[in-house]
C-alpha cells in the first residue's frame, strides 16, 4: 500500500471507529479495518505514517491487533502512532502496544488514550448528557492528536496516573456487587456456564453472525450458537436489534450501547471490505 498516511482500526461498539474516522478526516488518511486483513501474512505498507486505533480489553489491545502488528511489514522510515478508547481506565495499554511494536523493530512515536462510554459487564448506564460530554472531548482530543502527527512529534506515551490507579481500586470496590453474581456462578457452575445464548426475543435476523469479528457466532436453524473463539468484544450483545443475546443471567437488565454516530453497516463492513493488495 502506498498512500502517505494509513489508519488501521478495530471497533465493536463504534467508539474506536468514530475516533479512527475522525482522525482519518483530520489527517487525510486511508481508513483500513484490521479484521478485513485477517489471515493475510504479511500485510505490506510503504506509508510514511501508520496509525493504529483500538478499544482497550483487559487494559491492553485486543489480541487481533497484536497479531496484525506482527504480520505488518513496513518499508522504513515509518512513523507509528496509536490511539486506544477506554471505558474504565487504560492503565499501560499504550506501553504494551509499544512493546509489541518494538518486538518487530517498529517504534511508537505517540500513544494516546480517549475515554468513551463503556460497554463491558457490571457497569451502570452513563447518562446521555455525560455521553455527549465524552463525545465532545473525544472530538477535541482527535484534533490534538492530528496536530501532533502532522508535526511528526515524538515521545508522548499516555498512561493512567498513580492517582487514577488508586481511584481504580475504589471503582472496583463499587462494582463488586454487580460483578459478584458472575463470580458466584463461575465458582459453583464453572466458567463455561457464562456462555452466550439467545432468549425468546430472538427473531433469527443473523446480525450477531454478520458482526462477529472472529466468526465465532453461527446461525443454526435460525438461532445463533457460539464457539470457543470469543474475544469478549460484546458486539453481538450491543448490536442485537431485539436485545435478545444474553450471557448467563447477567445481562438481562444491562443497557445496550453503541456509538450514536455509527451504524450497524459501519461495523459489519470491517469484515466485508475486500482485502487490500500487497505492494
Amino acid at each position: 500500500m502506498s498512500t502517505d498516511i494509513q489508519i488501521y482500526y478495530f471497533s465493536a461498539t463504534g467508539n474506536s471507529y468514530k475516533v479512527a474516522s475522525t482522525l482519518a478526516r483530520e489527517l487525510g488518511a486511508d481508513l483500513l479495518p484490521v479484521i478485513s486483513l485477517k489471515g493475510r501474512a504479511p500485510v505490506r505498507s510503504t506509508a510514511e505514517v501508520i496509525g493504529i486505533v483500538f478499544p482497550v480489553y483487559d487494559f491492553k489491545a485486543p489480541e487481533l491487533i497484536n497479531d496484525f502488528i506482527k504480520r505488518l511489514k513496513v518499508s522504513p522510515p515509518n512513523y507509528f502512532f496509536g490511539v486506544c478508547t477506554f471505558g474504565v481506565m487504560p492503565l499501560n495499554a499504550m506501553r504494551k502496544l509499544e512493546e509489541v511494536l518494538l518486538s518487530g523493530g517498529k517504534e511508537l512515536s505517540g500513544g494516546f488514550t480517549i475515554k468513551m462510554p463503556h460497554s463491558g459487564l457490571g457497569y451502570d448506564k452513563i447518562p446521555a448528557e455525560k455521553q455527549k460530554e465524552m463525545f465532545g472531548g473525544a472530538e477535541e482530543k482527535c484534533k490534538t492528536i492530528a496536530d501532533y502527527v502532522k508535526a511528526r512529534k515524538r515521545g508522548t506515551i499516555e498512561r493512567s496516573s498513580f492517582t487514577d490507579r488508586i481511584a481504580l481500586l475504589g471503582l472496583l470496590a463499587r462494582l463488586l456487587p454487580n460483578l459478584l453474581p458472575m463470580f458466584k456462578q463461575a465458582l459453583f457452575k464453572g466458567w463455561d456456564s457464562l456462555g452466550f445464548y439467545a432468549d425468546e426475543d430472538c427473531n433469527g435476523c443473523g446480525v450477531c453472525e454478520r458482526i462477529c469479528p472472529v466468526d465465532n457466532a453461527k446461525m443454526i436453524d435460525k438461532k445463533p450458537t457460539w464457539g470457543d473463539n470469543c474475544i469478549s468484544c460484546f458486539a453481538c450483545i450491543h448490536w442485537c436489534p431485539q436485545e435478545a443475546i444474553q450471557i448467563a443471567n447477567l445481562t438481562q437488565k444491562m443497557d445496550r450501547y453503541h456509538h450514536p454516530d455509527v451504524d450497524l453497516g459501519d461495523i459489519i463492513r470491517q469484515k466485508e471490505l475486500p482485502a487490500f493488495p500487497d505492494e
